[in-house]
Order: C-alpha cells, then sequence, then structure tokens
C-alpha cells in the first residue's frame, strides 16, 4: 500500500501543477536550473565514460558493452546530482509552490524560517543524499562492469537508489517546514515499511517522469508538490490511526 501511496502523491502534484497557472512561473525556475545541470553533467559524464572505456579496453563488442553500462551511470548520477542541486539553488521558487500546494490543501502553514538558513539546510541535505546514493551507485556500476551478468542485479539496484536519492531531495522542503532535522527526516523516511515503500513508490514515479523526453523536468515542480501531499497525508493517516486506538 505505501508504494501506491507513494506514486498517488507524486502524480497528485503533476495535475496540481498542471492545472493550476498561477505557480507555472514558479514551476520554470527549477526546471530551467535542473535542465542545466543535468545536460550539462550528462554530457561531461557520457563523453569520460568513453574515453575510459576506449583507453582501457580499446575498441571492440565488449569494449561498446561496457561503454553503454558507464554512460547510463554517468546519466543516471547526471540526473540525481542535477536534482540535488537544482533544489537549493532554485529554492525560492519551491518553497512558494510548496506554500501555495499547503494552502490548496488547507493546511495552515508554519511560519517561514529565514531564506538563508532553508537553503543551507536544503544543500546539507542534499549533500547527505548525495554521499550515500553516489558511491551506491558507482560500486554497482564497477560490479556490472567487473562482471557484466551481474547488470541483471545491478541495474534495478541503481534504479532504486536513484529512486531513493530523489525522493529525499523532493521531500526536503515540506519535512524541513515541520520542524524536521536532517536524523528527524531519516527516522521519518524509515518509520515503517509503509513510510519506506511510499518513499520508494514516490521517487521511482519521478524516476519515470524525469525519463519522459520533453516533460521530465516538471518533476522537480510537481515532485515538491507531490511531497506536500505525501507528508499531508502520512499525517492525516498517523492521527487517524490514533485516534482509532
Amino acid at each position: 500500500m505505501g508504494l501506491f501511496r507513494g506514486v498517488a502523491a507524486f502524480f497528485g502534484g503533476v495535475a496540481w501543477v498542471v492545472t493550476t497557472p498561477r505557480i507555472w512561473p514558479r514551476a520554470s525556475v527549477p526546471m530551467a536550473t535542473a535542465l542545466v545541470l543535468i545536460a550539462s553533467l550528462g554530457v561531461l559524464g557520457v563523453r569520460e565514460a568513453m574515453s575510459v572505456t576506449h583507453r582501457a579496453l580499446g575498441d571492440g563488442f565488449g569494449a561498446g558493452f561496457v561503454s553503454v553500462l558507464l554512460a547510463v551511470a554517468a546519466l543516471v548520477l547526471a540526473l540525481v546530482i542535477g536534482v540535488a542541486l537544482a533544489q537549493p539553488l532554485s529554492g525560492w521558487a519551491l518553497e512558494g509552490i510548496m506554500r501555495a500546494q499547503e494552502r490548496d490543501l488547507g493546511v495552515v502553514p508554519a511560519p517561514r524560517p529565514p531564506l538563508l538558513a532553508t537553503m543551507v539546510g536544503s544543500l546539507g541535505s542534499s549533500v547527505l543524499g548525495l554521499a550515500v546514493g553516489v558511491p551506491l551507485i558507482v560500486l554497482l556500476t564497477l560490479a556490472g562492469w567487473l562482471f557484466p551478468p551481474a547488470a541483471v542485479v545491478t541495474i534495478p539496484l541503481k534504479v532504486t537508489i536513484a529512486a531513493l536519492s530523489l525522493a529525499w531531495d523532493l521531500l526536503d522542503y515540506p519535512l524541513a517546514s515541520h520542524g524536521l532535522g536532517v536524523g528527524a527526516r531519516l527516522r521519518w523516511c524509515t518509520h515503517n515499511a509503509d513510510n519506506f515503500g511510499a518513499l520508494v513508490g514516490f521517487g521511482l514515479a519521478a524516476l519515470l517522469l524525469f525519463a519522459v523526453p520533453g516533460v521530465g523536468l516538471l518533476a522537480l515542480p510537481c515532485g515538491v508538490a507531490g511531497a506536500v501531499r505525501l507528508v499531508v497525508g502520512n499525517a492525516v493517516g498517523n492521527a487517524r490511526r490514533t485516534a482509532s486506538r
């Protein structure tokens, strides 16, 4: 159930952004920032992957297969890093989207923290996500490189790790608005199997939208709106469970 709840929250955010013209100017800011970062990092990563493979293995079918694996890993890393950095760089716009979604959901907005403190906290959260996610993706890529049949396992694992990294970044603002520090956010994400499943479903939905050419960059503003819906839905569900006891 948690997996489907995460997917539903994300696409609920998509529907809200698409049908709410007043927030489109703000939504364009993180989209443009992410586009520049992902495109730059992606081109650089693919070029370096091809270069490293050619120097190490030369030409041939085996070298081509390894270069494709490395190129895919480079694109996944570019996506994860680009989104992680785009969020704090466009923090004012994403915070405005979050506040607008909270108002439309009938949530009383929490007192707004200073913008600089919000951006610094968001950057710290993003760095933590990158410090965990990037090494794992690199290690899985090396495992697939050294033992190509392992790609059957390593590629799904890389996708899952990328999805969790994306979900962690997108949930940053709504969880921070509830006064949760990094440690409390980790506990929220892993509180129970339902929460963790929702995190995975939410991240996979975001990753799926990112993969759609031309509309993928909607995932960042839509993801923040969807994250608000996920956090609010979780709070409502906890309140109902507490009341029923």
